[in-house]
């Protein structure tokens, strides 16, 4: 198997199925809506940048010779479809998804061509309190997948940009200084700034940006330094934010970290990451877009976030539940098999998950198949019984818990209900 690819064994996929239909109902409730897309895309340059664009996987189609790619991400996806195949619908879009994206990328020195995510766009709407929902929104799944020690990091790339932009940093410099900052290299961030004429003042103030790290004081301490229009302005909108989020409750939950800017061409706003006590990775992410979206001619305005489905798996607790094979196994030992074909048949259609064993062993084996393969009742028809049409039901353990007719046992066990066994 391809490194970087994963397998999801029978109780990893019963676990990943659970946490999406959790997932999904979080979403419907605050009124989004399922989008499903292709896994092959026609390709373009990445808007993420070009670090995300040589992550991307490509081949020529056969048929138009045009150049396809392995979707590397869900947002400009959506964008497309809601300049599209949406356009007449009433703004704002609320889309929501659960799927898998394609990177060829290392996580944790590891690594990872499959990244399983499930997210939310909020497309056609200008709003702080669309920024606020969407952090109002992870944390709930987040507290639904039964993860409590997070806290959600909120920052705003027109604070960094800001300065750059007083600075006059542009080109490559600009991209060397954003590294620095990225990699928090103190002292290369101090050669590459030292020299600027005149612009002591704005050089410190990017020297400083790892001290702006905390709650909302923070705003306050970075407004006593900064100057020019748009860091003031993000200031002000992350004010608002945390205000909003205190409305959520959430306000306790919450840390500026004033140095994050994540894809900077990327977002274009209030931007925040989760990370949960433990984990070194960000479990979700997301912010504001606008820029992006103009590029397939729909609403300039959107924002969203996703969840990482791998780390979310990893960290969340076990949901307790045991791991289950079928409700029951028929075992039939008649040659024409017609009373196990019948009886599985009527059992399937009251909901319960029915196997028949169609290998030809004794009972003994059988009954051992059926408890390392979790199953939960066995029904036996013996040839001898079959004449009066009866059957035997035995837990895996071979104990008979009783004996009933074929053509009655369907109604008596009756239907199966949402929460399974009795």
């Amino acid at each position: 198997m391809p490194a970087g690819s994963k397998v999801f064994l029978p109780e990893q996929a019963r676990r990943k199925h659970l946490l999406e239909e959790r997932l999904l109902a979080v979403f419907r409730r605050w009124g989004f809506r399922e989008i499903v897309t292709p896994v092959f895309e026609f390709y373009v340059p990445s808007p993420a940048g070009e670090a995300r664009d040589a992550q991307t996987f490509r081949q020529v189609d056969r048929e138009s010779g045009e150049m396809l790619a392995l979707r590397a991400d869900m947002t400009p996806q959506i964008a497309r479809v809601a300049g599209t195949l949406l356009a007449d619908q009433p703004r704002p879009l609320r889309l929501c998804y659960l799927t898998n994206v394609f990177r060829h990328a290392h996580v944790a020195g590891l690594l990872q061509r499959e990244f399983w995510q499930a997210g939310v766009e909020l497309i056609g709407l200008m709003s702080l309190e669309a920024d606020a929902e969407m952090i109002a929104i992870a944390v709930e799944c987040l507290r639904t997948a039964g993860v409590e020690k997070f806290r959600m990091s909120l920052s705003h790339t027109a604070f960094l940009r800001g300065l750059l932009d007083a600075l006059g940093l542009e080109g490559a410099r600009r991209g060397e200084v954003l590294d620095g900052i990225a990699r928090r290299d103190a002292s290369g961030l101090d050669a590459l700034l030292r020299g600027l004429p005149g612009k002591k003042e704005d050089a410190r103030q990017l020297l400083e940006l790892p001290s702006l790290f905390g709650g909302k004081e923070v705003l306050d301490r970075a407004a006593k330094r900064v100057r020019n229009a748009s860091s003031r302005r993000a200031l002000r909108e992350l004010a608002r934010v945390l205000r909003l989020l205190d409305f959520y409750g959430l306000a306790d939950r919450v840390l500026l970290d004033l140095s994050d800017f994540r894809d900077f061409d990327y977002y274009t706003g209030v931007i925040f990451e989760g990370f949960v006590e433990g984990s070194g990775y960000p479990v979700c992410g997301g912010g504001r877009y606008d820029r992006l979206l103009g590029l397939y001619g729909t609403d300039g305005h959107g924002t969203g976030f996703a969840l990482d489905l791998d780390q979310l798996l990893r960290i969340a607790p076990e949901d307790g539940a045991a791991a289950e094979g079928a409700d029951f196994l028929v075992i039939d030992f008649t040659k024409e098999k017609r009373i196990g074909v019948t009886l599985a048949r009527d059992l399937r259609a009251r909901g319960w998950q029915v196997a028949r064993d169609i290998i030809r062993r004794g009972l003994d084996a059988s009954l051992d198949y059926a408890r390392r393969a979790g199953v939960w009742r066995c029904l036996v028809v013996d040839a001898q019984e079959s004449r009066s049409g009866r059957v035997r039901l035995l837990d895996p353990a071979g104990r008979e818990l009783g004996r009933c007719k074929a053509a009655e046992l369907a109604a008596r066990v009756g239907e199966r209900n949402r929460k399974g066994r009795p």
